[in-house]
C-alpha cells in the first residue's frame, strides 16, 4: 500500500485518479483549495503551499490550468503550470518524497503531424502546451531528487467522479451531447473532417497505477481511438435520441480545417481500443441520461 499526495483531486481527471486508487487500497492525500483538501494549495498563489506531511511515497500532480483559462489569463497559466509545480518540487524535496507522476497533454504538440510517439520532439503552439512542456522539462530536471513519469494522454472521456465539480463541457463528447439534449440538434462549425484523439478515464487510470509501480519509463502516451468530428457527432446524436426518444439532426459547417494527418500512440504502452465504439457510446448515455433527469426537474 502506497500513501500518495494527489493535487488536482477536484478535477475531471483527478476525480477518477482519486477515486481508483483509494478502491485499489491506497491512502490519497489532497492538495488543493477545498476545505476538505489534507494540503492547501491554490495554483494561484503558489508561495503560500505548507511544509508537506511525512510518509508520503509519490506524489500525483494533476492540477494545472486548463486550455480555457490559459487562453483567457495566460499570465495566471503560467504561475499556475509552472511557478506552481516548482513550488511544489521544492516541498515534494523537502518532505523526502521520492516519485513524482505528472499529468501532461497530447497538447504539447501544438501542430500534430505523421507518428507522434514518445520520440517525436514537442511544438507547443499556445500557452496550454508551452506550460505543460515546462513542467515536464521542470520535474525531469530534478533526477537527482526524485523519479519523474510524465503521463501525455490524449482527449479524455468518461462519466465524472463528482459531478458538482465538473466544468470540462467544452470536450466535444459533453458538448455534443449537452446540445442534443438541450437544443434537440448538433451543429459543427466545420465540415466534421478534424480526427481527434480520445482515450478513457479508466484507462488513463490504469497507466497511473502502473507510473506508481514503476512500471512505465519517463514518459508515456496514454491514447486511444481516433474519431472523425462527423462521426462522433452522429454518435453523440444518434445515442441521445434513443435516450430521449426523438430524433437528433446534426448539421455541418463549410469550414474544412487545413490539418496534417496524425497518428498519437506510444511506443512501448498500448493503446485502448474501441473500435466498435462501444465505450464511447455508454459514455454518452450516461451523460445524455444525466442531463434528461435533470432538465426535468
Amino acid at each position: 500500500m502506497q500513501t500518495v499526495l494527489l493535487t488536482g483531486a477536484s478535477g475531471y481527471a483527478g476525480g477518477a485518479i482519486r477515486d481508483g486508487l483509494r478502491a485499489a487500497g491506497m491512502t490519497v492525500l489532497t492538495a488543493g483549495r477545498r476545505a476538505s483538501d489534507d494540503v492547501p494549495f491554490d495554483l494561484l498563489q503558489p508561495e503560500r503551499l505548507p511544509a508537506l506531511p511525512a510518509g508520503i511515497d509519490a506524489c500525483i500532480h494533476a492540477a494545472a490550468a486548463n486550455e480555457v483559462l490559459c487562453r483567457q489569463e495566460p499570465l495566471a497559466a503560467y504561475t499556475a503550470n509552472v511557478t506552481a509545480t516548482r513550488a511544489l518540487v521544492g516541498r515534494l524535496r523537502d518532505a523526502g518524497v521520492r516519485h513524482v507522476l505528472y499529468l501532461s497533454t497530447f497538447h504539447v504538440f501544438g501542430r500534430p503531424g505523421g507518428r507522434l510517439d514518445e520520440t517525436a520532439v514537442p511544438e507547443p503552439a499556445n500557452d496550454y502546451g508551452l506550460t505543460h512542456l515546462l513542467a515536464e522539462q521542470l520535474l525531469m530536471a530534478q533526477a537527482a531528487d526524485f523519479r519523474t513519469t510524465i503521463l501525455r494522454p490524449a482527449n479524455l472521456f468518461g462519466t465524472p467522479a463528482d459531478w458538482a465539480t465538473f466544468n470540462r463541457w467544452t470536450l466535444a463528447p459533453f458538448d455534443f451531447t449537452r446540445q442534443a439534449v438541450g437544443e434537440g440538434a448538433l451543429r459543427l462549425l466545420s465540415d466534421g473532417s478534424p480526427v481527434r484523439c480520445y482515450v478513457s478515464l479508466e484507462r488513463l487510470l490504469a497507466a497511473v497505477v502502473q507510473g506508481l509501480r514503476g512500471e512505465l519509463p519517463a514518459i508515456t502516451h496514454v491514447s486511444g481511438r481516433p474519431w472523425r468530428m462527423d462521426v462522433l457527432a452522429s454518435l453523440c446524436a444518434r445515442v441521445t435520441g434513443e435516450v430521449c426518444g426523438r430524433d437528433v439532426p446534426v448539421s455541418l459547417g463549410t469550414h474544412r480545417p487545413q490539418e496534417a494527418p496524425y497518428t498519437f500512440g506510444s511506443s512501448h504502452w498500448a493503446d485502448e481500443h474501441d473500435s466498435d465504439g462501444a465505450r464511447m457510446q455508454a459514455f454518452v448515455r450516461d451523460v445524455a441520461t444525466r442531463l434528461l433527469k435533470e432538465a426535468a426537474r
